[in-house]
């Protein structure tokens, strides 16, 4: 499995959606996913380490090497 089909797999089952220009509201699958991420790298890649942005229940941060990526689940009260 790869990180982008994990990120799937659990918006499906949670049923969380995003809003796509021209597609309406999707579950995204692995491929919408993928293209999120690649766009997110692409923005972070002159900002410095430790740097993030924030998408569609996902938090991406800039490493010395590659990026995390969170899924934003809920708060914990």
């Amino acid at each position: 499995m790869s990180l982008e089909s994990d990120i799937a797999e659990v918006f499906e089952k949670h049923g969380w959606t995003w809003s796509v220009a021209g597609k309406g509201s999707i579950v995204p699958a692995e491929e919408d996913v993928l293209a999120t991420l690649d766009e997110a790298a692409r923005i972070l890649y002159n900002e410095p380490v430790g740097s993030s942005i924030e998408v569609g229940r996902l938090i991406i941060q800039k490493k010395h090497r590659g990026h995390d990526v969170y899924v934003y689940v809920g708060p914990f009260e």
